[in-house]
């Protein structure tokens, strides 16, 4: 292996705060450093027969071009971002052979972000021709929307070293600044009084159901299907909607099928992106917000542009101080006496560029593939994932606990999903229509279970989350209503809400009593 200094020079050394993005990261990098999702890999396109010489001045040039690339950051406290005016990042060169596990090369150690660039390089090949090319980043640095910024400015690099790309409108030290401007902060308010209002009002668990088995497993089906791409560009063509959200309405149409709620409301990610001087800004910019999209008695098109709007809602509303909102989240879960979680529970890493004009004819759709994967440990009981749509619909759906959701259903749930998109395509279709081609039935919920706070609770579960708090036999549950009566003379009311609080959190069918009797 060698190791080539890739040099970068900008035009200035500046600190400043982290942006709201960076911080919004930086809480949960504190909090588990090792996660899969601290670092993103990206394959970066390298003509046949480029030089390692050309391969390093384009590379060079995007450190020289974007300050979060070289910079060092300070995660403690309220963060700071220190923009290095030159310096250097180390190239790996390995053999050829080497070439299908660059990503694992890269990802072999961590990122100190705090000593050193939030970015690795390693490629395949000799100086004369370098075939494979792979950076590894801090998602400190870059969020899904940055790499496509970069893979597009690298390849014009690459192709020719004089390219003339533009000036980056802003740089992340810039948004730091104009995020402390009054406007800025009247918008990051706005954003949680959106967080609080929807959480106030989402169930804990949207899918909450029935235990079917005694497994708590966690994994995913995963589905590639042409059949549901070439879907998606005949409905995007029809509505004038990327294909992303039309694929969002199909899984809210999904939702309201199973569960029975009129409106889905949960957590995706926004990109934070509309304003027009974002085009080329690298750096991350994507954060948790609510999205809430009325389903019942929607015709699949409408159904789509009410999902576009949503969508653009919650975009105005993505961006905020995480520690203001973990502070207002905290207030209203103990409030409500619930714990939701807050992965998203529709997630796409997809950026639509594709416009709407009417697609050429498709040939025969090869058939589609599934597979069964089993994932790391998650609080969220279902959520969905999108990562293609360009040629081939890849996605799957992740349950955290197999005895809810088996392998079985969320194999169902996908090629449901595929269905309707299939149908979809044809034409336009009504609510009834939707049903039919979703082909699910409702989830059935047996005795005990009741609607609480726009929740689905087994009242069950609830005991048992008093018999681990108190001991069994120490706390009673009666009724609907969820009065806890607890014969421990040392307990009192809050004391009993704390305990229950902390207890509740991976619980996807209880919610904490609503009033505690004490000592008796």
């Amino acid at each position: 292996m060698q190791v080539i200094p890739v040099a970068f020079r900008g035009e200035r050394a500046v600190s400043a705060p982290l942006t709201v993005g960076q911080l919004n990261v930086a809480k949960w990098l504190v909090a588990i450093p090792h996660s899969p999702a601290a670092l993103l890999d990206q394959r970066l396109p390298v003509p046949p027969g480029t030089p390692l010489r050309v391969v390093v001045a384009a590379l060079g040039a995007l450190l020289s071009r974007h300050e979060g690339l070289r910079s060092r950051y300070t995660l403690g406290g309220p963060g700071e971002q220190r923009v290095l005016e030159s310096g250097e990042v180390p190239l790996r060169l390995l053999p050829p052979a080497e070439k299908d596990r660059l990503a694992d090369h890269g990802r072999a150690e961590p990122l100190d972000v705090a000593l050193d660039p939030p970015v690795r390089f390693v490629a395949a090949g000799t100086e004369e021709s370098i075939t494979d090319l792979v950076a590894v980043y801090s998602h400190l640095a870059v969020d899904f929307q940055a790499l496509l910024v970069l893979h597009r400015e690298f390849a014009a690099l690459v192709r020719d070293p004089a390219a003339r790309l533009g000036e980056v409108a802003q740089q992340p030290v810039d948004r730091a600044d104009a995020e402390r401007q009054p406007a800025r902060r009247r918008r990051q308010e706005q954003a949680m009084r959106h967080w609080s209002r929807h959480l106030r009002a989402a169930p804990a668990h949207l899918y909450a159901r029935p235990r079917v088995t005694p497994d708590t497993g966690s994994g995913a089906y995963g589905i590639s299907s042409e059949a549901a791409a070439q879907a998606l560009d005949r409905i995007a063509a029809r509505t004038r909607v990327s294909r992303p959200t039309i694929v969002l309405a199909a899984w809210c149409a999904l939702l309201y099928r199973r569960t029975g709620y009129d409106t889905c409301r949960f957590v995706m990610l926004s990109a934070n992106r509309f304003e027009s001087d974002l085009r080329d800004f690298v750096g991350t910019l994507a954060q948790s917000t609510f999205v809430s999209v009325e389903v019942a008695g929607a015709g699949f098109d409408e159904l789509v542009r009410r999902a576009f709007g949503a969508v653009l809602q919650a975009g105005v509303n993505g961006a905020y101080h995480v520690d203001r909102q973990n502070e207002g989240t905290l207030a209203v879960t103990a409030e409500r006496g619930v714990a939701p979680s807050f992965e998203p529970l529709f997630n796409s890493s997809v950026v639509d560029t594709r416009g709407f004009d009417p697609p050429l004819p498709p040939g025969p759709p090869a058939p589609t593939d599934l597979a069964w994967a089993d994932l790391p440990p998650t609080k969220i009981l279902l959520r969905f994932d999108l990562g293609q749509i360009d040629d081939t619909m890849v996605a799957r759906v992740w349950t955290g606990d197999t005895g809810r959701v088996t392998p079985a259903e969320t194999r169902e749930l996908v090629l449901a999903l595929e269905r309707l998109l299939v149908a979809a395509a044809v034409g336009d279709l009504d609510a009834a229509a939707v049903a039919a081609a979703l082909d699910l039935e409702p989830i059935e919920r047996p005795p005990g279970w009741h609607l609480i706070d726009g929740c689905w609770v087994d009242l069950a579960e609830v005991q048992r989350l008093l018999d681990d708090a108190f001991g069994p036999g120490t706390a009673r549950l009666s009724g609907p209503d969820l009065t806890a009566h607890i014969s421990d003379p040392t307990v009192d009311p809050e004391t009993a809400h704390e305990r229950c609080l902390a207890l509740l959190p991976g619980r996807h069918a209880a919610i904490a009593p609503r009033q505690y009797v004490c000592g008796g």
